[in-house]
């Protein structure tokens, strides 16, 4: 198994443990989306994507399947690296396609869970054992900018529409952040899940096997053990909405009953019946917005791949 270095900013841990009390103690209740994605949290987001209503990956899929060949025709990269990267089965795609036109390129991969970077290791290592593969353990968000710069062109990847999981904020320190690591020659193959009708949106993100609900609440696990927290799942009910106003799903945690935390500092956190802890918004674009988030960010679009039905668009880009 390759070494995965761990690049995470040891001052950024400590913020975020500040952080997570801080917004469970807020009136608006949140706690960071990271925190869905540990081991467990990894497996069931992959099943996630295999259901029925989940149709971004399927259509994704699709899209690399049909478009992979074109992709890096045009970006030629000697370096794929990913944000977030999951089990990698996607990436694969280009990997391979590249590989026949490169021998030599390499796989690089950033993500904060350590599960999911060995999945990805082992989903490379079925293209060809000799295609270097770099790990690393991280927040692309606050760690993005330790990323070793190469003289040789590079296709970074975002897929599965995680930037529909940050507001505009961090979503433009997300893409400034990437520009500032782009050389000219590099190219950004960026996912994005456009703006459709509400109902196949909002169960995408309720499937009737219940696994997103398994998912979300997760989450307070992952917290119990990594804070020394003791919710109880039991108390909290899934729910996932459309907010319209804004064009994001909401992902909440609903409490069933009122009830405290205790914290290791001896205070404690009330939580009433009814109230709702943020776990996740995602976003779905017009390419007005997208368009206007890449701009600001001196980022330009090269070309985009839509399925027909424009639910789900690549889009390939270049710095300006």
């Amino acid at each position: 198994m390759k070494k995965i270095v761990d690049i995470g900013d040891s001052e950024s841990k400590q913020k975020n443990r500040s952080n997570i009390f801080f917004s469970l103690k807020n009136s608006s209740k949140s706690i960071p989306t990271r925190y869905l994605y540990d081991e467990l949290g990894s497996k069931l987001f992959e099943k996630i994507c295999n259901t029925e209503e989940y149709y971004l990956t399927r259509v994704e899929q699709y899209l690399l399947e049909t478009n992979a060949s074109e992709i890096v025709k045009l970006s030629n990269p000697t370096d794929i690296f990913e944000f977030g990267s999951g089990s990698s089965k996607k990436t694969t795609l280009l990997i391979g396609e590249q590989f026949e036109n490169n021998p030599n390129i390499s796989y690089s991969s950033l993500d904060i869970s350590r599960k999911a970077l060995k999945m990805t290791f082992e989903q490379v290592k079925k293209i060809n054992n000799k295609i270097q593969i770099n790990l690393f353990k991280g927040d692309f968000l606050s760690d993005l900018k330790k990323v070793q710069l190469i003289n040789t062109p590079r296709l970074f990847l975002f897929l599965g529409s995680t930037l529909g999981n940050f507001d505009d904020k961090i979503a433009l320190a997300f893409l400034t952040g990437l520009r500032k690591v782009m050389k000219k020659k590099d190219y950004f193959l960026l996912g994005i899940d456009m703006l459709k009708e509400e109902s196949i949106i909002t169960s995408a993100y309720n499937d009737s096997k219940g696994i997103t609900k398994r998912f979300n609440k997760n989450i307070l696990q992952v917290v119990n053990k990594k804070y020394k927290l003791k919710f109880n799942k039991n108390n909290f009910e899934h729910q996932a909405y459309f907010n319209s106003r804004k064009s994001q799903i909401e992902m909440y945690l609903k409490s069933k009953k009122e009830h405290k935390i205790q914290l290791p500092d001896n205070s404690s956190i009330q939580i009433n019946s009814g109230e709702k802890i943020l776990t996740e918004i995602s976003r779905k674009f017009s390419f007005k917005v997208i368009q206007s988030l890449l701009k600001k960010s001196d980022l330009k679009i090269e070309k985009k791949f839509q399925d027909k039905k424009k639910y789900y668009t690549l889009m390939l880009i270049r710095r300006l």
